[in-house]
């Protein structure tokens, strides 16, 4: 195991006892606001235009989804630099 991978799975493991939640593509797009004209979550736009970005959070690599602290995080600093 490598030590990215070692890194990734203690962040895991982390998330998990500290009660962090994780969201799906669909649960991300939601809650940056991310909707479409008939209200449903933009998943496709959330995919193609935000988690694509270098400085956006990794997704969990096993269940494909983002922690919540660390898109809180994410959007703080883009208000910040704004």
């Amino acid at each position: 195991m490598s030590t990215t991978e070692h890194d990734q799975h203690l962040a895991l493991i982390a998330a998990l006892i500290a009660g962090d939640r994780w969201l799906s593509a669909d649960a991300a797009a939601v809650y940056l606001g991310m909707m479409t004209p008939k209200g449903g979550p933009n998943r496709r736009g959330f995919l193609e235009r935000v988690a694509c970005r270098p400085d956006f959070p990794k997704p969990n690599p096993v269940t494909r989804s983002w922690k919540k602290s660390e898109l809180d995080e994410w959007a703080m600093n883009q208000r910040r630099s704004a």
